[in-house]
């Protein structure tokens, strides 16, 4: 979420998560291995920037020493002195610069900008910001990594902050605090690439030294006083998610990605609606909670357009779209399949594009990304939707009714208002107009991110009602059952 539509900067480093939108769950499956690199139980990998034809970086306050972390050859004693530039050396070994002139006789795969002493404040630059800790440089088939090492607590200094964003109460830094550890020291026993995790909200955002000092002093001393404390839930550490804004309600994990979590289950938590009240001059706080989106037939099928054209593997081929809808069924967390019964927020958890050539249907998350929507909390309102009473005595919603008939007081069908693209209704306050397919189609939705965890305007809402960082963790990953099986504790490697 964007702090300043009018300052870049701001832009760029005080923004709170969307969620997350499209961190997965645990999998075992094949990933890219990069050098083994020994590290200490509570340092980081973070991926700064991966599968990069070159890269830069500069020593911008501190004492370090460039090595060849394979051969411990020194490099540079003083790499103070200028820009470096590494680039690969075929597919694997790398080529560096130092002020445009090579440097000879490395051939090497692996590199490090490694602090000489951790006494003082050692910082360095890349792609014009300022890290602490140490940066691993490796050649991985062809392609410069650049993995920042870096000690938990000194990486939460560039973390809380941009997550939990300006002005809230040190509470809901507190808990943003235990909630980042614990995500990130998860990833960290569980790796799925050559890094733990990465700098963007596909991870959690990492903006490094430079959001560190532009961040509220709550913020270091909320990370400071929680240092160590990560969450557990029956004695292992938990995967934390987390999003912006569940809308006043969160979901259970099974009805928006694959697995069923014990800790990420669905809770009600109105204190979401505080970013309608919170910065009263910016609009971006207040559509977290609650946001609207309109398309017109042709703007639809430009969005189908442009998700075609980056997704080939995945596209929608159904001709003219007449029709959307929606499915809630929650999923048993058992079988995977749905279950006669609603999702628990009201969630969607299937959207079908229905066509003159067939449907397309999508699932659970994914729904997001096919329709540019903030969450999948939402009703898809129509201009041509109507209700209709069904034999069973019940409304049905309808939005397509070209093959619609009525029946006259001669007892004779006919389509409504013959071949005509439109037809009237009576309504309580007189005759209405409506067209037989839609030509105005609202996304009325609330939320934004995934919806699993930790809503964090909630936890800013519910800091504001002095409820400590302790309880908000536990309405968040126990719903408030206060049965022990959570706990937060000192973090065990």
């Amino acid at each position: 979420m964007i702090y300043s539509k009018r300052t870049h900067k701001l832009r760029i480093i005080l923004i709170m998560t969307v969620t997350m939108l499209s961190v997965f769950l645990l999998a075992k499956s094949s990933f890219t291995q990069g050098a083994q690199v020994t590290c200490p139980s509570t340092t980081l990998r973070v991926a700064l920037g991966v599968n990069l034809t070159s890269a830069e970086l500069a020593v911008s306050d501190g004492s370090y020493e460039l090595v060849d972390y394979l051969t411990q050859r020194v490099i540079s004693s003083d790499p103070a002195n200028g820009k470096w530039v590494v680039a690969p050396a075929g597919s694997f070994n790398l080529q560096i610069y130092n002020n445009g002139l090579p440097v000879n006789g490395l051939g090497s795969s692996l590199v490090i900008l490694r602090q000489k002493g951790s006494g003082g404040r050692n910082v360095f630059s890349f792609k014009n910001k300022r890290y602490r800790g140490e940066l691993l440089i490796e050649n991985l088939q062809g392609k410069v990594q650049m993995i920042n090492l870096v000690d938990v607590e000194q990486y939460l200094y560039g973390v809380v902050g941009a997550e939990m964003g300006p002005g809230a109460l040190e509470e809901a830094y507190k808990v943003q605090a235990i909630v980042s550890r614990t995500y990130a020291l998860f990833y960290k026993h569980h790796p799925q690439l050559n890094y733990d995790v990465g700098i963007s909200t596909r991870w959690q955002v990492y903006g490094g030294y430079d959001t560190e000092i532009l961040s509220s002093p709550l913020v270091k001393k909320a990370v400071d006083e929680t240092c160590g404390k990560v969450i557990y839930y029956d004695n292992e550490i938990i995967q934390a998610f987390f999003h912006s804004n569940s809308g006043g309600y969160s979901e259970a994990c099974e009805n928006v990605w694959v697995d069923s979590l014990p800790y990420i289950q669905p809770i009600a938590t109105p204190e979401d609606a505080l970013a309608i009240q919170a910065f009263q001059q910016e609009s971006w706080a207040g559509e977290t909670y609650q946001w609207e989106k309109n398309f017109t037939r042709q703007e639809l099928n430009n969005q189908v357009t442009k998700w075609n054209r980056e997704n080939p593997s995945n596209t929608i081929n159904v001709g003219e779209i007449y029709e959307l809808a929606a499915g809630r069924l929650a999923i048993d967390p058992q079988t995977r399949e749905y279950l006669a019964k609603q999702t628990p927020s009201g969630r969607i958890t299937q959207l079908d594009f229905r066509g003159a050539r067939g449907t397309k249907s999508f699932y659970k998350d994914n729904i997001r990304s096919v329709l540019g929507v903030k969450s999948t909390l939402f009703e898809i309102v129509c201009d041509s939707t109507v209700k209709i009473w069904n034999a069973f005595g019940t409304t049905d919603l309808c939005s397509y009714t070209p093959d619609f008939y009525a029946v006259n007081a001669d007892g004779y069908q006919t389509k409504l208002n013959g071949n005509s693209g439109s037809y009237y209704v009576l309504e309580a306050d007189g005759v209405k107009t409506v067209p037989k397919v839609f030509s105005q189609l609202t996304i009325k939705g609330k939320g934004y991110g995934h919806g699993l965890g930790m809503s964090q305007w909630g936890a800013r809402g519910m800091a504001l009602q002095g409820v400590k960082h302790s309880r908000i963790i536990e309405h968040f990953y126990n719903q408030d059952k206060f049965d022990g099986r959570l706990t937060i504790s000192s973090y065990r490697p």
